[in-house]
């Protein structure tokens, strides 16, 4: 009995952060991360379907809100350390969920694309004080368990979002999808109230230093944002290639892709705060980066050749495709967090996140086209290109962390 409860206790500990401010980042993280698996689910659908909106015009708004976002990156991490990130994080969620509700009266689009590009303003700006409120909250170690245990929480509250909205798809009625937004917009403004109990971190640039946007200067820490934006192309991968070569170019039954999809959610939600653990330390997140690209890599070589093969055959392929990438994914997003804390100037982390924050953008902004290109219009030479791109990314990006392949004993230990 006593070893049972004392297994439970472990469990306990190991789910729920024992500190104060982890808990109140991480069940800030989830209602947010909730109402965004609602929004995504459905946003597309409610205002093709209900609102009469053309898809080519909501995909171009969305673009552009995605591209103008990128612009307040590193102007939001330089605010972030002048004035602290806690009650800017708080403000930009709270009204980014009165927008939301906005959303619910548009009916056309020019106020279609103008709230959806505030959103997308006010979410980089959210999501740049959360990674610069990490970095305050530990060192080394700590920061790359803290980001891991974020992720997975994060794809635990999509998860739970895109499982309710299936209700409002299944209702399919006005009413339904509005009030599924209206509940989407309370998250975020629960989500920024629970956001400031954390505690107040003082800024670290005083208010009269004039702005020198220092991370932009740092051409090391650029080449690694440069780096990273091309190896975060293999997200892209899961959401818009993978499922296209899935349905277009192999004979793996459609839903399969939902089947390799599931085990990339449940594997980071239950292995991401473990695969972390190589990457305590500058030198060991470069080394995770470097192999998690080489397993990236393979993963493209075993999407290819399930092309041309059996429905079983090109089944088994794409598991252990996604397998090889779900390894990749796990290793190389602790080595990423590792590498963009660890080259950061400590008294400048806002600032410098917001760069780094800048490689998950641009990646997203323009990626879908570019691979795309790659596996729908290059088929099998396409993926080979992929490989070959992820393994020499991961080797040139531990080559600049390092500066060396002779690595000394300090920078193991930085």
């Amino acid at each position: 009995m006593s070893s049972a409860l004392s297994r439970l206790q472990r469990l306990k500990a190991a789910a729920i952060p024992t500190d104060h401010a982890r808990r109140v980042m991480s069940l800030s993280t989830l209602i947010n991360t909730f109402g965004n698996g609602l929004f995504m689910t459905v946003e597309v659908i409610y205002f093709t379907l209900i609102v009469g909106l053309s898809p080519a015009k909501v995909a171009l708004a969305l673009s552009i809100a995605g591209g103008v976002a990128l612009s307040v990156s590193v102007p939001a991490g330089h605010i972030s350390d002048r004035f602290g990130p806690r009650n800017i994080a708080s403000l930009a969620m709270v009204l980014e969920g009165l927008l939301m509700f906005a959303l619910l009266s548009v009916h056309t689009y020019i106020p279609f694309l103008i709230v959806n590009i505030g959103m997308a303003v006010l979410g980089n700006i959210s999501q740049t004080m959360r990674m610069a409120t990490i970095a305050k909250l530990g060192e080394g170690e700590e920061r790359v368990a803290i980001r891991a245990y974020q992720r997975a929480v994060t794809n635990f509250g999509i998860s739970l979002g895109t499982v309710f909205a299936g209700i409002a798809l299944a209702i399919n009625t006005p009413l339904a999808y509005q009030l599924l937004l209206a509940g989407d917009a309370l998250t975020f403004i629960l989500a920024g109230y629970v956001f400031l109990k954390m505690p107040y971190f003082e800024p670290t640039v005083e208010r009269g230093e004039p702005i020198t946007f220092q991370a932009l200067r740092d051409m090391r820490f650029v080449g690694a944002t440069a780096l990273n934006a091309i190896n975060s192309l293999h997200f892209v991968l899961q959401s818009v290639a993978i499922p296209l070569w899935v349905v277009r170019e192999t004979n793996a039954p459609r839903w399969w892709v939902s089947v390799i999809m599931m085990m990339n959610t449940i594997a980071v939600m239950l292995l991401q705060v473990a695969a972390s653990k190589g990457s305590a330390t500058l030198y060991g997140g470069a080394k995770s980066y470097r192999l998690a690209s080489y397993f990236i890599s393979l993963a493209c070589l075993l999407y290819a050749y399930a092309h041309g093969v059996s429905a079983v055959l090109a089944s088994i392929m794409l598991v252990l495709g996604m397998a090889s990438h779900i390894v990749g994914e796990l290793i190389g997003s602790a080595g990423s967090w590792s590498i963009g804390f660890g080259l950061a100037d400590e008294n400048h982390q806002g600032q410098y996140q917001g760069v780094w924050g800048l490689s998950w953008g641009l990646s997203g902004t323009l990626g879908p086209a570019l691979v795309t290109a790659l596996v729908i219009g290059m088929g099998i030479s396409g993926w080979w290109i992929l490989a070959a791109v992820f393994a020499v990314n991961g080797t040139v990006m531990h080559k600049l962390v390092t500066k060396s392949w002779t690595v000394t004993p300090e920078l193991k230990s930085a």
